[in-house]
C-alpha cells in the first residue's frame, strides 16, 4: 500500500507545483451512498480538511458535485467572499483562488473523486494552469485505481 500511496502523493504533489498551487488535495467517493471525503492532501498546512465531508452543492467542492464539472473561485466572482466563506476547504487553507475538477475512472462512469487546487496569495488561475491539471487528471486516474484497490473503497 505504501507505493501506491507514494505515487498517488507524488502526482499530486506534481500537479500543486505544475499549476503553481499552494495546496492540493483528492477527495474520494467511499460508499454507495456517494459520500465524499478528502483523503490526502500536499501543501496542507493543517489536517482539518481530513475531518471534512463534502455535501453535494455546498462549498466549491459540493459545487462540482452537484454541476459534475470543474469550477473555480477567484475574486472575479461577484460574489467571492460570500462563495469563499461556505467553502471549507479555502477557510482551513486560507485559500484566495481555488478550482475543482470531478475525476471519472472512465468516460460515463459516475464520477470517484474531486480535485482541489488552491492558491493562498490573490492570484487567479489562468487559462493554462487550468489546462494543465485537466490534462494531468489522467495520470491521478490511473494510479488512483491502484490506491482504491489497495483500500478497498
Amino acid at each position: 500500500m505504501a507505493n501506491s500511496r507514494m505515487q498517488f502523493m507524488e502526482d499530486l504533489e506534481e500537479i500543486r507545483n505544475l499549476t503553481s498551487s499552494d495546496f492540493a488535495a483528492l477527495a474520494l467517493c467511499l460508499d454507495k451512498a456517494k459520500s465524499y471525503r478528502w483523503k490526502c492532501a500536499a501543501g496542507n498546512s493543517n489536517d482539518r480538511y481530513q475531518h471534512m465531508v463534502i455535501r453535494t452543492g455546498q462549498g466549491l467542492a459540493g459545487t462540482a458535485l452537484r454541476l459534475g464539472r470543474w469550477v473555480k473561485l477567484d475574486d472575479s466572482h461577484p460574489q467571492f467572499g460570500r462563495e469563499r466563506r461556505d467553502c471549507p476547504v479555502m477557510l482551513a487553507e486560507q485559500l484566495q483562488a481555488a478550482a475543482v475538477f470531478p475525476i471519472r475512472l472512465d468516460t460515463g462512469c459516475p464520477m470517484r473523486g474531486l480535485l482541489f487546487i488552491g492558491k493562498r496569495k490573490g492570484t487567479r488561475y489562468e487559462e493554462d494552469e487550468i489546462r494543465t491539471a485537466q490534462e494531468n487528471l489522467h495520470k491521478l486516474v490511473s494510479d488512483m485505481k491502484e490506491y482504491q484497490e489497495e483500500m478497498r473503497i
